[in-house]
């Protein structure tokens, strides 16, 4: 199409081409096609198009890349000849990138291709290697994150990966920081130490920093006064610097704006929770404010409509939430209703043992005793094995 257009173009410059006025009618009223690329092309020369008629050819052969994704990427990166895209391509092949990943790659870094491989691509994925890290973890790091490869390597990984490996004490806890968050390896190391001294500023010892590195370091990449802001904010709510709830308090409200925040309170107050008994929810299993509206209200009718507790016991007991409804919640209270009709436990059982305890510790606790507890353990195992289709609205 390219080409075809470009040869329409000078053939019209060449002729100098009357295109106001052909047998009567306008010519491009006779050409829709001409006027639908003209119009899609009207800030680009011929000049431009030739330069980048071979890159979009290119890209949309060796890359996978659409004409239109194509066009656009050819004007961030120009070449003239396969040669040095074809060795960078070589490289990602050469270890373990699929078509899909470097097709990823190209589309949301395309100067990638532009990249010379021997000086750095290569030392960069040996580094990653060298550091512990398998194969697949550098196809998806580097997939997923590719301005990674836009960082010196002396200057910006070696320096942050050692500052994470020292501050963790360890290589195994620095790489899984790196994969949960790739961009973290994009902040220089004085940054780090700068976010390092607020924290220890804010009494949150060593051990809830490096839980912070371990679980959720991107939290961390902000402004540091509203990072500060917001570690007043969960010291006001009561929770403690020194403990890991602190730390799962700042992960959560971090995730959130302030009007999903408001949205979840909303939800849990349709069950009668007063802004106090959220709070204090909050505050024993920072998970409780995490849960979704649709996984809230699963819970809440499972208890309180099908089992008939108060919504207050389950913020009371806000760990019971996090279960999962199918595998675990909802079997477990299919066997305290089978309990309950063979009067072998009174309806007024109130226990958040029977969901929180492992899988024997409750068979110990709430069936072996029972003179039934074949029968009741047949059931029990019917119910899990039927978990993944019951839903709380058949109870």
């Amino acid at each position: 199409m390219l080409r075809f257009l470009c040869k329409s173009l000078e053939l019209c410059r060449s002729n100098r081409v009357n295109l106001s006025v052909r047998k009567g009618l306008p010519y491009f009223h006779e050409n829709p096609s001409i006027l639908s690329c003209l119009r899609n092309i009207s800030s680009v020369n011929t000049d431009d198009i030739k330069e980048q008629s071979f890159t979009v050819s290119y890209l949309t052969n060796k890359c996978g890349f659409s004409l239109k994704s194509a066009f656009e990427a050819s004007k961030k990166v120009h070449f003239e000849t396969p040669d040095k895209p074809d060795s960078v391509l070589e490289v990602f092949k050469n270890h373990s990138f699929s078509k899909v990943h470097i097709l990823n790659l190209v589309r949301r870094r395309p100067k990638v291709l532009l990249s010379d491989p021997h000086k750095t691509l290569l030392p960069k994925l040996e580094f990653f290697q060298s550091k512990g890290f398998s194969s697949a973890d550098v196809v998806k790091i580097i997939s997923t994150y590719p301005w990674i490869l836009r960082c010196s390597l002396e200057n910006q990984l070696v320096p942050v990966f050692d500052f994470f490996e020292n501050f963790l004490q360890s290589d195994a806890m620095a790489i899984k920081a790196i994969k949960c968050a790739p961009c973290i390896l994009n902040v220089k190391v004085e940054s780090w130490a700068r976010i390092v001294d607020v924290l220890r500023k804010n009494r949150i010892p060593k051990s809830n920093i490096a839980l912070m590195f371990r679980y959720r370091p991107s939290i961390m990449i902000s402004n540091l006064g509203s990072l500060e802001k917001l570690i007043k904010e969960v010291t006001l709510m009561g929770f403690n610097p020194s403990k890991s709830q602190f730390v799962l308090a700042i992960i959560v409200l971090r995730s959130m704006s302030t009007s999903i925040w408001d949205k979840k309170i909303d939800v849990r107050r349709r069950w009668g929770l007063s802004q106090e008994e959220i709070l204090a929810a909050f505050v024993k299993n920072p998970w409780f404010m995490a849960l979704s509206e649709e996984k809230v209200m699963g819970v809440m009718d499972l208890f309180v409509n099908k089992l008939g507790w108060e919504s207050s016991y389950i913020a009371k007991n806000p760990t019971i939430s996090s279960y999962s409804l199918e595998k675990r919640l909802i079997p477990r209270a299919l066997v305290l209703q089978f309990l309950i009709s063979k009067g072998l436990i009174e309806k007024s059982f109130r226990n958040a043992a029977f969901f929180s305890t492992t899988e024997n510790q409750f068979q110990q606790r709430f069936i072996d005793h029972h003179a039934e507890s074949t029968q009741i353990l047949k059931f029990y195992k019917e119910k899990l094995n039927l978990s993944s289709v019951v839903k709380p609205s058949k109870l």
